[in-house]
């Protein structure tokens, strides 16, 4: 093999590397970005929930409110 065909080589393997680094790179960038808005999802959803919980508990004190007896 010259000296030519192994800089060949050489180039055509850096250029499908380089592609394929680029295209995973670009997966990882689109994954990354979904995870992010799955997990503003989630803490939207826990908010919802979170404020769910503290009605219910409210309405749970007001309703399970013991009246006190007057002393006569």
């Amino acid at each position: 093999m010259s000296i030519t065909e192994v800089i060949t080589v050489i180039s055509a393997l850096t250029v499908v590397i380089g592609i394929a680094v680029s295209l995973l790179n670009k997966r990882i960038d689109d994954t990354n970005k979904r995870i992010d808005e799955l997990k503003q999802d989630i803490d939207k959803r826990l908010e919802r929930i979170e404020q769910d919980i503290r009605e219910i508990r409210q309405l749970l004190h007001k309703v399970l409110e013991v009246p006190h007896k007057e002393d006569k």
